[in-house]
C-alpha cells in the first residue's frame, strides 16, 4: 500500500511540474519570400523552411469551456464501427475529427490570447480571434502527423488540470458556510 501511495505522490508531483512549466513543441513550416522583378510586375516566390515553437500551458476556465465546445462534437457510433465497412467509417471519422483535434490543440496553444477586446460604449466585449485560430488549426492539420497530434491532445487533457479542479469543487461543497447544521437532537419515539 505504501508503494501505491508513493507512486501516486510521484505522479502528482510530475503532473504539477508539467502543468507549472508547460509543454513546448515545434512545427516545421514553409514560408515564401517574394522577389519582385521588372518593376514589381513579375513576382518570384522562394520557399524557406521555418521552425515555429508553440507552448501549451495550464488553461483558464474560459479556455476549458471553449475546448469543451469542440470536444462535445466528437461523436462515434460504436455499432457502426463494428459493421463490415468499419475501415471506411474509421477513415471518414479520421478526416472529420482530425481538424477538430487540431483546433483543440490550437485553442490550448492560444489560451486567452485567442480573445481580442472590442471596446464599445462603456463596455468591453471579448471576441474570439477566429482568423488566428483558423490559421493555427490549418497549420497543425497540415504539418502535424496523427501520432503527434494524438500525443498533443493527451497533453492538452493533462494540462486541463481537471483533477485539481474537481478536488477544489468537492472541498467547497463540503465546507459551505451556509450549510444547515443541526443543533438540536431529534427524538424518535
Amino acid at each position: 500500500m505504501d508503494d501505491d501511495k508513493k507512486k501516486l505522490e510521484q505522479e502528482r508531483a510530475e503532473l504539477n511540474t508539467l502543468i507549472g512549466k508547460g509543454v513546448s513543441f515545434e512545427v516545421k513550416d514553409t514560408e515564401f519570400d517574394v522577389e519582385r522583378r521588372f518593376f514589381g510586375i513579375v513576382k518570384k516566390y522562394k520557399p524557406r523552411e521555418v521552425t515555429r515553437t508553440f507552448k501549451i500551458e495550464e488553461m483558464t476556465l474560459a479556455t476549458l469551456d471553449r475546448i469543451s465546445v469542440e470536444t462535445i462534437e466528437f461523436a462515434i457510433d460504436e455499432k457502426a464501427m463494428k459493421s463490415a465497412d468499419s475501415m471506411q467509417r474509421a477513415r471518414s471519422l479520421a478526416r472529420e475529427h482530425s481538424i477538430r483535434c487540431a483546433r483543440v490543440v490550437a485553442i490550448a496553444v492560444l489560451g486567452e490570447d485567442r480573445l481580442v477586446p472590442i471596446h464599445g460604449k462603456g463596455v468591453t466585449r471579448w471576441v474570439e480571434d477566429t482568423k488566428r485560430l483558423d490559421e493555427l488549426t490549418a497549420l497543425f492539420a497540415r504539418k502535424i502527423k496523427p501520432s503527434v497530434l494524438y500525443k498533443l491532445y493527451v497533453i492538452v487533457n493533462a494540462m486541463s488540470n481537471l483533477g485539481d479542479f474537481m478536488n477544489s469543487i468537492r472541498l467547497m461543497q463540503q465546507e459551505r458556510t451556509t450549510m444547515p447544521i443541526r443543533i438540536e437532537k431529534t427524538n424518535k419515539d
